[in-house]
């Protein structure tokens, strides 16, 4: 029965979500366990570092003892009068002055810190002889627990402090982009035909880079945390396509590239703005890396396996084979030091990558430097 009791107690101790139900099994299972008459626990807040957290659990004889119920309040407030107010060490000194005889107290340990204390009472004048030992034992997996939990939490708190930071950066990043793009549109509406068009083109282009960039930030840090959420519908796939394509004509003509592409009339179930973002980001980098003059193809169609395909293959520098590998990875760029005119965050194909396994697919590429890339994605249907 003792060691199906320590069994149970590692295994639900183990399992515990958070720090109410560790308090709640630890003082179950030490009761059960080392047959003490109560069992008292205080954790710190992580966030104030006081004493936020108070489980009693007694037994029927403990209760109709008033001896030990008194006894136990008044540990308990000078504990908590130890802990706001004192030094830690001097804390440490009066538990183990307490720990002998009927009772066994012990600080709460996680990442070095003290951050609360276990007590523990019986009438038995042995307790603590009898049962130290095996308390020790138990605290190491209450520590361990408490630990995970405490990750999971500042986890959870810095993903939220991140992802507030970063819509705030975004909205103020988005909100003038909007109006330069607004004015640039304008612009180019009333100097169409004039010397100055292609500044004005510039200056859009630019700005619609920088907002396509921040979108790609933005998804990366969602997806470190959970999957994209996606809102699959019915869509056409060679319209999305096409406006891509000539939403990047004024780049298209800078470099004199030439676009051929062929594109299958189907219907697609899809996610239609990130797979819109999708054919965006390897479009963009299909321009931006191939040289001037260049041959950009592009095909798509449903496959033998009722995947629809999309392909793009340009006339650019290529990728080495040793760093066909890292390409997908967030932040990573390649061949910068041969290659200088190139311009990446080294978040778009990540961001592909995850957009495509969203979906249930991938994507994938073959390329040769000096010799140009391919890139495709497949998406089930």
């Amino acid at each position: 029965m003792y060691k199906e009791a320590i069994y149970n107690f590692v295994k639900k101790i183990n399992t515990a979500e958070n720090e109410k139900k560790i308090a709640d099994f630890t003082a179950q299972g030490l009761i059960e366990i080392t047959k003490a008459k109560a069992c008292w626990i205080g954790l710190a807040n992580l966030e104030t570092n006081k004493i936020g957290l108070n489980r009693l659990k007694g037994t029927e004889v403990y209760k109709q003892n008033k001896s030990l119920v008194n006894e136990v309040k008044k540990i308990r407030q000078t504990i908590l009068d130890f802990y706001n107010n004192v030094e830690i060490n001097d804390l440490y000194d009066y538990m183990e002055f307490l720990s002998k005889g009927n009772k066994i107290l012990k600080p709460v340990i996680y990442r070095n810190n003290t951050l609360g204390y276990i007590g523990l009472v019986s009438d038995d004048d042995d307790f603590y002889k009898n049962n130290i030992a095996v308390v020790n034992i138990l605290m190491e997996y209450i520590n361990s627990r408490l630990e995970i939990v405490s990750l999971i939490y500042e986890k959870e708190r810095d993903h939220k402090s991140r992802m507030e930071f970063l819509a705030s950066v975004s909205h103020e990043f988005k909100t003038p982009l909007n109006s330069i793009i607004g004015f640039a549109d304008l612009l180019i509406e009333n100097m169409k035909g004039s010397g100055e068009e292609k500044y004005i083109n510039n200056i859009r282009h630019s700005a619609s880079f920088l907002m396509g960039l921040i979108q790609n930030v933005l998804d990366f840090a969602r997806s470190e945390y959970k999957p994209l959420e996606l809102r699959l519908e019915k869509c056409r796939p060679k319209k999305i396509i096409t406006d891509i394509i000539w939403s990047f004509d004024e780049m298209r003509k800078e470099k004199n590239l030439t676009f051929n592409y062929t594109l299958s009339d189907v219907t697609i179930v899809a996610d239609p703005l990130r797979f819109k973002q999708l054919v965006y980001n390897l479009i963009s980098n299909a321009i931006k890396f191939s040289r001037e003059n260049g041959v950009i193809s592009i095909v798509s169609y449903i496959n033998a396996e009722k995947e629809f395909i999309f392909e793009i293959k340009d006339s650019g520098d290529g990728i080495s084979k040793k760093d066909l590998d890292k390409i997908f990875t967030f932040f990573t760029q390649v061949n910068r030091n041969r290659l200088k005119r190139q311009q990446g965050s080294g978040v778009g194909l990540a961001v592909c990558k995850t957009i495509a396994k969203a979906h249930g697919g991938d994507i994938y590429v073959k390329s040769r430097l000096r010799y140009g890339s391919t890139f495709w994605f497949a998406i089930p249907q």
